[in-house]
């Protein structure tokens, strides 16, 4: 766990006003000791940002430009990593990510470059309240990811992760293109290169309640695109530190 403390939870948003006080409650609950709650917030129409300005101790970035999942969490880590973040966790704004084992991911950073929520290891339950037909995607998606990138991760599509500031300082941020969820592929395809050790916590991932899922067909079309870029490059591009992992650099 990092000795400095500074932990900072970087959560993209976009029209997800309901979620946002229970989100920002149950984290403080699992984690008190939080320096920052980063909402990250694309322009929500519905005053999301507005409702998170108005929680003690939560921070907003309204972002500008080019919309999107992969512009938000970069922008998200960037700031977390230019102002001292120890550690940074990403989870989403829609309640399904499992804010109880938010220790368990800092503690894994005793082990690992970063730790990620899983929905596929031992001792975690799938999903509660999916139809069948995300969850075959989800499956699908997850094996893809897992060939193209060749990181040694069960769960490649997770968005919830931990990030070491070690693993930070060796990536790349603006040379990842997708701007909606394939950041997320394209960001464990760079941590790999980067020589990263990986764990997974199970995790219970939850259906959302309120609000609408973001993910759309385009969103899809451009994580599927991502797909044959990775895999060339990870057939092309040798792991450019010791396999121990990036902290071992240091």
């Amino acid at each position: 766990m990092p000795t400095d403390r500074n932990i900072w939870i970087v959560v993209p948003t976009y029209c997800e006003r309901d979620n946002i006080a229970p989100l920002t409650e149950a984290i403080r609950g699992a984690l008190p000791e939080v320096r920052q709650i980063l909402i990250v917030d694309d322009g929500s129409p519905d005053g999301t940002a507005e409702v998170a300005r108005a929680i003690p101790g939560v921070t907003v970035l309204a972002r500008t430009g080019s919309r999107g999942y992969g512009h938000a969490m970069r922008d998200g880590l960037r700031m977390a990593f230019e102002n001292g973040a120890g550690a940074v966790i990403a989870m989403d704004a829609d309640l399904s990510h499992d804010a109880t084992i938010l220790p368990k991911l800092l503690e894994g950073l005793q082990r690992a470059d970063l730790v990620i929520g899983s929905r596929y290891c031992e001792g975690s339950a799938l999903v509660e309240n999916w139809p069948w037909g995300r969850l075959v995607i989800s499956q699908i998606a997850r094996t893809l990811v897992q060939l193209c990138t060749g990181a040694a991760v069960r769960d490649t599509t997770s968005g919830y992760r931990c990030w070491s500031r070690e693993l930070l300082s060796h990536m790349d941020l603006d040379s990842i293109q997708g701007s909606g969820f394939a950041f997320g592929y394209e960001c464990l395809a760079q941590a790999r290169r980067s020589g990263a050790t990986f764990l997974e916590v199970p995790n219970v991932h939850r259906g959302r309640i309120h609000g609408k899922s973001k993910l759309t067909w385009s969103i899809t079309f451009e994580a599927l695109g991502v797909l044959p870029r990775m895999l060339v490059r990870r057939v092309m591009e040798p792991v450019r530190v010791l396999p121990g992992g990036v902290r071992t650099q240091g």
